[in-house]
């Protein structure tokens, strides 16, 4: 487990270090497309925008910054746990003023006190302590719970940089949606109006009715109708888009161009995806995690059979005079005094029912904690199963989009065909139209739910999986 963190986190520097000289590059580059300062545009790549996120995201950085208390967490376990503790008092001041009415003869009988009145004293010290306790295994247990919340955030916040990749990615990709539906808008635009220079052609030889151009005109105006919604919703795909990197600029975001991982996912087997989700999925290793410490504090539990040792030892000065002749005094003319101490106890049967209930509580947390590792495991294994059942039936979806694309094609072109011949009306070619925008935009969408399965899987397992796809079995999308 260890060694995965270890791997994971290198990743993470690698992926910061890959921010920096990208900054660097592109602040000494004057022509940079990502800096272009004179255009006020910020045109990103899939890459580029992953390794800004990786700086910038708020969830990651917060994941980040809590890794940072690790360092000095592990020391204060080894200075306040595992060594003595050590303290420095100077000038410790007193004053103190004390009335007694009453007093004692000399044979213990009370009496009024004949000088009944304030008397006032003070004191200074000045000492150096050193003192250690512990019990039973406690140091070392200390030593480990320490080990195990450090250990905790590192996985932490390897599970905030794949949560980060993995919503830019979409974000990214729904984006490069939008805007191909947007462009395939806009070339149903053209096809209309040269439907409707055909629609006047054959009016103008009294071929065609009136009709049939008002029919074509409201076409266009429909198809431009979609596509300013369309437009709207590519710009709002972009602004998810950055704010889950994290921008702050007021510069406009663009996307470039990507080649979509689209193939046959006949060769991903389900049960070498559940195998590796076992492995690396940070969920998994947190929840293992959340075992091991259950385990660790019912272990600790049975400190209290433990004999105890308290030992310390105390070097001081002390001042002590009548009034105030005392107060802030440095006490330089005083001789060192000192003192130690050494305790050992034995509590066999101190609070006995108390750390019963204890123990069994424990004892309880550790089968409950096992039983929510073993509960994430199964419904995990059902995800990546479920998961890899949608990638399948979407691969299926986008071979048939393929070839309706292709049938509606053919069918729109013999139908304008028969629509200058006069055997067709324009009811009749409207129909095709329809049907023709209807499978571009299948094509589309189905070549990105493609992609969007994959990164549920990918998701679900808690690393990428396109090293495990075959070269051979690649067909990229553009």
């Amino acid at each position: 487990m260890r060694a995965v963190c270890v791997r994971s986190t290198k990743r993470f520097g690698r992926v910061l270090a890959a921010l920096l000289v990208l900054a660097g590059s592109m602040l000494v580059t004057p022509g940079g497309a990502l800096f272009a300062q004179e255009s006020g545009v910020l045109t990103l790549t899939l890459d580029e925008a992953l390794a800004l996120a990786s700086g910038s995201n708020p969830a990651l950085r917060q994941a980040t910054n809590n890794t940072m208390l690790n360092a000095v967490e592990m020391r204060t376990a080894w200075l306040d746990q595992l060594l003595p503790s050590v303290g420095l008092t100077l000038f410790s001041s007193t004053f103190n003023g004390n009335l007694q009415r009453q007093a004692t003869d000399n044979f213990g009988n009370p009496i009024a006190n004949p000088a009944a009145d304030w008397n006032y004293f003070s004191r200074t010290t000045h000492n150096v302590s050193v003192n250690w306790a512990f019990q039973g295994a406690s140091l070392f247990r200390d030593h480990k719970r320490q080990t195990f919340t450090n250990l905790d955030r590192d996985i932490g916040q390897i599970r905030a940089l794949t949560e980060v990749e993995n919503q830019v990615q979409r974000l990214y990709l729904d984006a490069l949606e939008q805007r191909e539906l947007m462009l395939a808008e806009e070339a149903l635009i053209e096809a209309r109006e040269i439907d409707l220079d055909v629609a006047e052609r054959l009016f103008s030889l009294a071929l065609r009715t009136r009709v049939d151009l008002l029919n074509a005109e409201l076409e266009i105006e429909q198809q431009r109708l979609v596509h300013r919604q369309q437009q709207t919703a590519y710009q709002r795909a972009l602004l998810a888009l950055r704010t889950a990197i994290g921008l702050t600029e007021e510069r406009t975001v663009e996307i470039t161009d990507e080649d979509l991982p689209i193939f046959d996912p006949v060769d991903f087997e389900a049960d070498d995806l559940v195998s590796r989700a076992m492995e690396v999925n940070p969920v998994l290793r947190q929840s293992d995690l959340a075992v091991t410490r259950a385990e660790l504090e019912l272990s600790s539990q049975k400190d209290g059979w433990w004999p105890r040792l308290d030992m310390g030892f105390q070097i001081y000065r002390q001042a002590f005079a009548s009034a105030g002749e005392a107060l802030f005094d440095p006490s330089l003319n005083q001789q060192f005094e000192s003192q130690f101490y050494l305790a050992f106890s034995l509590p066999i049967l101190n609070d006995y029912f108390a750390q019963d209930r204890d123990r069994e509580r424990a004892r309880v947390e550790v089968m409950n904690q096992r039983e929510s590792d073993r509960e994430s495991r199964l419904e995990l294994e059902a995800e990546i199963r479920g998961a890899l059942l949608d990638l399948e039936n979407e691969w299926e979806s986008y071979r048939l989009s393929e070839r309706s694309s292709v049938i509606a094609e053919e069918a729109l072109r013999l139908a304008r065909e028969e629509y200058r011949l006069g055997t067709r009306s324009f009811e009749d070619l409207r129909t095709s139209f329809q049907n023709e925008a209807d499978t571009q935009r299948q094509i589309i969408t189905a070549r990105h739910s493609f992609v969007e399965a994959l990164l549920v899987l990918e998701a679900a397992v808690g690393t990428s999986i396109r090293e495990m796809i075959p070269p051979a079995n690649e067909a990229q999308g553009s």
